[in-house]
Parts: structure tokens; C-alpha cells; sequence
């Protein structure tokens, strides 16, 4: 077993960190957080310079790698500036889809938008209903195509996307058929409006998508008809990794900058670093991080060779995101009433982390569906 990254993907990560410091100016991310703004400019260099095209083919402007490599540049981003880093990673939200199971026109339009920076994409997946298998929002066949009516919410970046796919019930008869349709929301039917103020992950619009009588046709349909479910399934298996590299990164970004601060700051006449307490908290923190990267690279890695495995990607994801809040708490702890300003950031950290817990997946329903792989489902 070698558990060495490759010189290329060491090469990606020292690239990816290299950008993070140069252009995530923390000040400018304050900002963006503070006015709840999309940074499009920083966006676009990182499009520029092949960071969110990564794992797409070299002839749509990516760059050929797998999901590792990208898992590297999505942690180092969010190492860097936990807002800034899950905008960017979140920018072509649901391309997966596209990218593994659309056509070849779908490929040749979506692919080169997200990775050449020219436009967002999203997925409209969520509904009021708190399961997936809920889905209302409905698409009835006519003699001219399909006549989409529902609603979503929670839709990233849905003011400002170019394209989103939308789940959608496709049979009256069957209400767990589904088919995903790719739409332009400026279809005529289509609207969108925000959702209010939010605590964490404040450079990502969060919307609701309402469909009235929107007329699409069966080209708008991603890949193959009634296929929507499977596709919604690998799209979360790899979305769980993404999510989890994102974690791992806030972690590891909350962790240095409590380790720099209690280095620097002094009580009873020396570094706060030498009390029991605060070591205790970094070395604990420390071992959490480490064994959610080691599950997110695993879950990349076997993703990579064809063998993607639920029970890795759930842990993946559930082990980040609990490394993520657990240290970014005790890194405003460690900061003490420093921690509780915006001028420190590490409450930012702390903010996104609690977000990026919630992001599609609750942490409960994330647990009970580990425990039916394990386990079995209750009959």
C-alpha cells in the first residue's frame, strides 16, 4: 500500500495553494461575505488557470485528471478562505451529471462553460419534503414534448447560473421514476427569487425555483428518460467526496491559524501554545483532520478506479464535515473574544463549517443511510 501522492498531484496541490495565497485576499473576502457576493473575478482566474476544469476531458478545456486531484485543489482553496473556497468549488454544481452521464451535445456545451469560467451551473434538487424520494416537482409528456410545474429550493447559485439541471417526476403512475432536465432559467414559466440572509456560506446565493408551465423538450432531458434517480444517486456519491475535501480543508485552515494565533499571543507572561489546555485542543483536532483526509483521499482514489464505494463516501463526508465544525469551534475558543470579531475570520471558518454540514445531506439521513449499508434496510 503507498499512501504517496503522485509528483503531478503534488504539483496540483502546490499549484492550488500557491493560487489560494495569492489571490484570496482576506480582506475581499470579508467583504464578499459581509454583501453575501459571488467573487466572479477571482472565480474566472481560477477557470483561467484549469483549477475547475480538472477532472473534465483535455477537449472541453479540463484537464484529464479524477477526483482526487480535484479533491486536492478543492482542499486547498478552502484551507486558504473556507467562503471563498466553496464558492469556487460549488460553481459547477450538478456538471457531474452531465460530465457521466450526458450526451455528447449536453458535453460539448455544459463541460466548456463550467471549466473555461464563461457561466454557472447548478442542480435543482430539494424540495420542502425532507426525503429525495419526495420529489414533486412534476414533468408531464405532451404531443410537443414536456410541461414542467413544481417548485425547488435551496438552489446554489441559482440567480447567477447559465444552465440548471432539475430533478423531476416523469411518470403520474410511478412516482419514483425520474428524469433530470437541463434548463436555461431564463425559459419562459421559470422564476427566481432569493431566500433570505444566511448564516454561513454567504459568497453562494441560496434560491428557490419556481416552474409553471415551462415547456422543454425531450433534448432538455440529460442522457437517457426516466434515468434521473441513478444519476442523482452517482451525483451525490461524488458530491459526498467534494464535500468532504471541502471539509477537510476549513479544517486544516481553522487548525493554522489557531496554531499561529496561540503562538503569538501571550497570557501570564508567555505563548498561550505551552498551556495543557490548548495543546490538547490542537493535538485532538489535529488527529481529526487527519483521519478525515485519509478517508477522502481513499474515497477519491477508489472513485477514480471505477470501484466508487457508499460506505466511503458517506464516512468520507461525515468525518470532514464533523472534523471541519469541531475544529473551526475550538479554533474561535482558542481566540477567545478575538474569535467572536470578523476582523479575526476564524469566525467565518466557523460559520461555513456549520454550513457545509447541512449542504444537501443532513447529517442524520447521511447516518441512516451508512447504517442501511451496513446493516441492511429495516423491513
Amino acid at each position: 500500500m503507498d499512501f504517496q501522492l503522485t509528483k503531478e498531484q503534488r504539483d496540483i496541490q502546490t499549484a492550488a495553494r500557491e493560487f489560494a495565497l495569492g489571490e484570496f485576499d482576506p480582506d475581499m473576502a470579508m467583504e464578499f461575505d459581509a454583501k453575501q457576493q459571488f467573487p466572479v473575478g477571482v472565480w474566472k482566474k481560477a477557470c483561467e488557470l484549469g483549477f475547475l476544469g480538472a477532472r473534465f476531458p483535455e477537449e472541453t478545456g479540463g484537464q484529464g485528471c479524477g477526483l482526487l486531484e480535484h479533491s486536492l485543489i478543492v482542499e486547498a482553496f478552502c484551507r486558504q478562505d473556507s467562503g471563498m473556497g466553496m464558492a469556487l468549488a460549488l460553481a459547477g454544481f450538478g456538471s457531474e451529471m452531465i460530465l457521466r452521464h450526458g450526451r455528447e451535445d449536453q458535453k460539448s456545451v455544459i463541460l466548456p462553460l463550467v471549466a473555461q469560467g464563461q457561466g454557472i451551473v447548478t442542480a435543482a434538487v430539494l424540495e420542502e419534503a425532507p426525503a429525495f424520494s419526495s420529489i414533486e416537482t412534476s414533468a408531464r409528456a405532451t404531443n410537443h414534448g414536456y410541461v414542467i410545474n413544481g417548485a425547488k429550493s435551496f438552489v446554489t447559485l441559482g440567480t447567477i447560473a447559465s444552465y440548471m439541471i432539475v430533478a423531476c417526476r416523469s411518470s403520474s403512475d410511478a412516482p419514483h421514476i425520474q428524469s433530470n432536465f437541463l434548463l436555461e432559467p431564463s425559459l419562459e414559466g421559470i422564476s427566481v427569487s432569493g431566500m433570505g440572509d444566511k448564516m454561513g456560506m454567504r459568497m453562494i446565493p441560496v434560491d428557490r425555483v419556481t416552474f409553471d408551465g415551462v415547456m422543454v423538450s425531450e433534448e432538455n432531458i440529460v442522457g437517457r428518460s426516466q434515468c434521473g434517480d441513478e444519476q442523482l444517486r452517482d451525483f451525490f456519491t461524488e458530491l459526498r467526496v467534494e464535500t468532504a475535501a471541502m471539509g477537510t480543508g476549513i479544517a486544516q485552515g481553522a487548525w493554522d491559524r489557531a496554531v499561529a494565533y496561540s503562538k503569538k499571543r501571550e497570557q501570564f507572561g508567555k505563548a498561550i501554545v505551552s498551556f495543557g489546555a490548548i495543546r490538547n485542543k490542537l493535538a485532538d483536532t489535529y488527529v481529526d483532520i487527519e483521519m478525515a483526509r485519509l478517508m477522502v483521499y481513499k474515497a477519491a482514489w477508489s472513485f477514480d478506479r471505477g470501484r466508487p464505494d457508499t460506505r466511503e463516501t458517506l464516512m468520507a463526508r461525515m468525518s470532514a464535515t464533523r472534523a471541519a465544525y469541531r475544529t473551526a469551534y475550538e479554533a474561535v475558543q482558542i481566540f477567545g473574544g478575538y474569535g467572536y470579531m470578523t476582523e479575526a475570520h476564524i469566525e467565518r471558518f466557523y460559520r461555513d463549517a456549520k454550513a457545509l454540514e447541512l449542504l444537501i445531506e443532513q447529517p442524520p439521513f447521511q447516518r441512516a443511510l451508512l447504517a442501511d449499508q451496513l446493516l441492511g434496510k429495516v423491513q
